[in-house]
């Protein structure tokens, strides 16, 4: 799977194939960004930059390259911008706590954050927008120690999912009685996770055998049950080291928004899923049903986000 195949999802599967409209938007991210960050000049007189531009409500386009100052053939110094790359960013509704963060680079140095939902203990990983910045601070960093002490300081982050396409689903009828005693175990959960967290064995434990047992719950239900009955929700890793998930989830609230380049209307999502609330984006072209607060989504997409700097 492609980096591009999630364009689609904030409407810029269009500007990519017209040379024009994207060589407007990398233009506009270069020349005039909403945001960026730079690096100190080098020896060779170029500033590196990591440049944003909104092309809606809480979406845009990045590009990465660098500036540097030259003399044209009149004599008189003029400032070039060379853009090397150029990526997507997406905004989520809310900021979330974290713990047990630590980043990394694939093959293509493109660098994701791996950490785990204080809320739910759930662990996932997501595409870093923001890699120029945090990768110039390990740099700066003396010793792993220091490396050590700065991503256990890693506290907020904002994410959201790039969706490929999405089905809207019936949701699952839920008793009151079902409820009270989900948020009980939930409870159960978060202490039992904390206490983990802090070394406690008989915590990890019981945190275990709580999965077992779900586990063999699981197989008996599918058995005799369908599938989209049994899981109310889930949230898989498909590709390690991708962010790239399927998701089936509730959706708690939706608003049409539009990509101001192409015109394209995208579906902005608050969902709720295994105890996460987290921000979808879907181009409304690729949504099969009508999507609905209290209705479910099944689809796939990609993590990207930004690491909250202290």
């Amino acid at each position: 799977m492609r980096q591009n195949d999630f364009c689609r999802a904030i409407g810029l599967g269009g500007v990519i194939a017209d040379k024009r409209k994207m060589s407007k938007v990398l233009r506009l991210a270069s020349f005039e960004p909403d945001f960026k960050y730079e690096r100190a000049i080098d020896k060779q007189g170029r500033i590196y930059f990591d440049r944003y531009k909104y092309l809606g409500s809480g979406f845009g386009i990045s590009v990465q390259g660098y500036r540097h100052t030259r003399k044209n053939k009149e004599g008189q110094k003029v400032e070039k911008h060379v853009v090397l790359d150029w990526g997507m960013f997406a905004e989520g509704h809310n900021d979330t706590s974290v713990t047990q963060a630590f980043l990394d680079t694939d093959g293509d140095q493109t660098a994701y954050c791996f950490a785990e939902d204080i809320a739910s203990g759930n662990a996932f990983e997501f595409r870093v927008n923001n890699a120029l910045e945090i990768i110039d601070m390990y740099k700066a960093m003396p010793a792993y120690s220091h490396v050590q002490d700065f991503e256990e300081n890693i506290h907020k982050i904002n994410t959201s999912m790039l969706m490929v396409f999405g089905t809207i689903i019936l949701p699952v009828v839920k008793h009151e009685e079902g409820m009270v005693f989900r948020a009980q175990q939930e409870a159960i959960n978060r202490e039992l996770t904390n206490r983990a967290r802090a070394g406690d064995i008989e915590a990890e434990e019981n945190l275990y055998e709580i999965a077992k047992k779900r586990e063999n719950d699981l197989r008996e239900r599918l058995a005799n049950e369908d599938l989209l009955s049994v899981f109310e929700g889930y949230f898989l890793n498909l590709i390690e080291q991708s962010g790239i998930f399927s998701i089936l989830a509730d959706i708690e609230e939706i608003e049409t928004i539009t990509n101001e380049a192409s015109k394209e209307k995208i579906h902005r999502m608050t969902v709720s899923v295994t105890g996460i609330r987290m921000t979808l984006y879907v181009n409304a072209d690729d949504v099969v049903g009508m999507p609905l607060a209290g209705m479910r989504i099944m689809g796939m997409g990609q993590m990207q986000g930004t690491v909250l700097l202290q």
